[in-house]
């Protein structure tokens, strides 16, 4: 029987599982603080602390399935093939972006402590939700945000390149307030990640819709988040799906008569409200070419369809450039989402890699873990989401889940 994730908690020291998972749960605003090393803040301190729990912990191959070291030696390979061989390939293997979560996933597995990575979380989503409603109501009240909550750790961002003060007046001057996160879809995507831990964490349905699901939700709502919302729509309807199948004949007869009427009607007054109706027209913008809609979900694969049938199996090292526009300062502007991403740099192979990979953990993990596969999954087809914080989040969760009820079933 599979073990809840509720109760897994490695075996590390103390002070690492708190240290790994505070910096796990804030890594999707620290990463992308600029410093003097090669990666942003939050990437620097997970290639450190990993490093050394990797170290000073027993590290062996079974800590991940065997189909991900199948994967790992792919893409060094790959890596090395696509820049001809040179010799600065060799450090760090794969790229930083991959060695970075490679030795996020290995030592956030070894350090691993769900009920801290939660607290963790939730801090992070309670006090950004306060500051977000703060800023809603400013901008309701005044029309303008007036404060910017993004903290001030570095001065700059690797984020577009942007100083502090770049950020600050981009935020300032945008539609919509996104409290200490870069975007209004990084928040989201923190909200819809973090409720996929506490909705599913435990059998116990009546606790599952409490003050704090209500806040993020209706924070959700108001971010007006397509990707968001698309992410709670999927776990309401597992939830509302598991709660069903664990009722009983009556519950299950009441559970039709009172829910589907309140949710045909939530989504009547929805769909009618202005938030409603400047959803549905952002959704058009999946078959207009050139819109921000087609060029997320769409434009990748059409890049993609452009290769000739050696680049589709291997894939190749410079989509950027090659599909990328040129802007006047001589940077390139490219966009494609998760999925498209591992399409064009690692082809079909490096695909079914990634795809067996997940795979396995989904057929050999609880709820919670599958369930956060599932979003990474999503978000993984609407969000530019490849090797970034939560895919490394997303990814420790149900690995760890793996990895140690794999060891308690053999003692």
């Amino acid at each position: 029987m599979i073990s809840a994730c509720i109760n897994i908690q490695s075996n590390c020291k103390s002070w690492l599982r708190k240290a790994s998972m505070m910096i796990l749960a804030l890594l999707p605003i620290l990463a992308w603080y600029k410093i003097p090393f090669p990666v942003g803040l939050g990437y620097t301190l997970i290639l450190f602390l990993s490093t050394y729990i990797i170290v000073r912990n027993n590290f062996k191959i079974n800590v991940v399935p065997i189909i991900f070291w199948l994967l790992f030696v792919y893409i060094c390979l790959i890596w090395i093939y696509h820049h001809h061989f040179e010799l600065w390939t060799l450090i760090p293997p794969g790229g930083w972006l991959f060695f970075l979560f490679f030795l996020a996933l290995i030592g956030g597995v070894l350090s691993f402590d769900f009920q801290l990575l939660k607290r963790y979380m939730r801090w992070v989503v309670l006090i950004s939700a306060a500051l977000f409603w703060v800023q809603f109501s400013l901008k309701l009240a005044t029309g303008s945000h007036v404060f910017c909550f993004v903290p001030n750790l570095t001065g700059a961002f690797t984020y577009e390149g942007m100083s502090y003060a770049e950020l600050v007046a981009h935020q300032m001057s945008g539609p919509r307030p996104c409290s200490i996160f870069l975007e209004p879809s990084y928040m989201a995507y923190y909200y819809v990640s973090y409720l996929a831990l506490i909705w599913f964490e435990t059998n116990k349905q009546e606790k599952w819709l409490n003050k704090e699901g209500i806040l993020i939700i209706f924070s959700l709502v108001a971010l007006k988040s397509g990707s968001g919302m698309v992410g709670l729509l999927i776990l309401f309807a597992v939830k509302m799906f598991s709660i069903f199948w664990n009722a009983n004949i009556i519950r299950r007869f009441i559970m039709i008569m009172l829910f589907v009427p309140l949710i045909i009607a939530l989504i009547y007054m929805y769909v009618g409200s202005e938030m409603g109706q400047e959803m549905l027209l952002r959704t058009e913008e999946f078959s207009t070419e050139g819109a921000s809609g087609f060029t997320r979900v769409v434009g990748g694969y059409l890049m993609f369809d452009q290769l000739t049938f050696d680049e589709q199996i291997i894939g190749i090292p410079d989509a950027r450039n090659r599909f990328g526009i040129e802007m006047y300062d001589g940077n390139f502007i490219f966009y494609a989402n998760g999925v498209q991403t591992i399409l064009l740099s690692l082809g079909y192979i490096g695909a079914l890699l990634y795809g067996l990979f997940y795979i396995i953990l989904f057929r050999n993990t609880n709820l919670v873990s599958r369930m956060c596969i599932i979003i990474l999954f999503v978000m993984g087809l609407l969000e530019s989401n490849y090797l970034n914080p939560y895919m490394m989040l997303l990814t420790i969760i149900p690995c760890a889940d793996y990895h140690f009820t794999r060891n308690r079933l053999r003692v």
